[in-house]
């Protein structure tokens, strides 16, 4: 279901095409040649990645909106009473050609955020061991803190017109426009040194049984592989 709500709100955002491409890495776990291609254009491919999430979720090919809820009428994912998010009310400047990539990129973390949340605290009360109180709460405290930074730098945008700034995700973004003045030896040897990156931190999710760690390790699992996508498309 959680994917189906991405959906949704990326349906509703206006199908942007850089934030479908993230979904479309994050969950279709394309191959890399397929990743490149994706990656180099999505608004060129936004048909081929709107099928693949529909495909990935379970969902018709021929969903479409209703007001702003999809056909499928998935499960609310924010607000009080069952509310849906209201993105394109909320947040109408997503919608805007001019509005900074980094900020499309966080509405589908900001919805995973604020159910990872929702999840954590409906399983607070079936903890029996403090390990498993401690790995709750972490999950817990780690995605209210990360839904509520997305919402600081939408509201701020909203208000002001500019970025606030203060999400990882803008000194990501500025990593990433980085490797634009590599030349082809270096990116080849940064792509060697992503991949080993990617996979030495997902061995130590497998042998590692660390959960304080676990939201961290993710994250920077994501970032790399982020990387090594635009290394791919400069590679091309």
């Amino acid at each position: 279901m959680q994917l189906q709500n991405l959906i949704h709100n990326w349906l509703l955002g206006g199908t942007d095409p850089e934030v479908g491409c993230r979904l479309f890495l994050d969950y279709c776990q394309p191959s890399h040649a397929i990743a490149r291609i994706i990656s180099k254009a999505p608004e060129r491919h936004i048909q081929t990645i709107r099928i693949a999430l529909l495909t990935k979720a379970g969902l018709p090919y021929n969903t479409h909106l209703e007001g702003r809820s999809l056909s499928c009428h998935p499960e609310p994912v924010e607000g009080s009473k069952g509310r849906t998010p209201k993105v394109r009310t909320d947040y109408p400047f997503l919608a805007d050609p001019t509005c900074p990539p980094e900020l499309k990129l966080l509405i589908s973390d900001k919805i995973t955020a604020y159910r990872n949340c929702a999840e954590a605290y409906a399983k607070l009360n079936d903890c029996t061991t403090p390990e498993q109180q401690l790995s709750t709460v972490t999950q817990l405290v780690t995605n209210f803190i990360e839904n509520h930074d997305i919402y600081r730098e939408l509201q701020h945008y909203k208000q002001h017109g500019k970025t606030l700034g203060e999400h990882p995700i803008f000194a990501q973004y500025q990593r990433i426009r980085e490797l634009r003045n590599h030349n082809t030896m270096e990116l080849f040897k940064k792509k060697k040194n992503l991949e080993h990156a990617i996979w030495r931190n997902e061995s130590k999710i497998k042998k590692e049984n660390r959960p304080d760690l676990l939201p961290g390790r993710q994250a920077k699992i994501k970032e790399l592989k982020m990387m090594l996508a635009e290394v791919d498309r400069l590679l091309m």
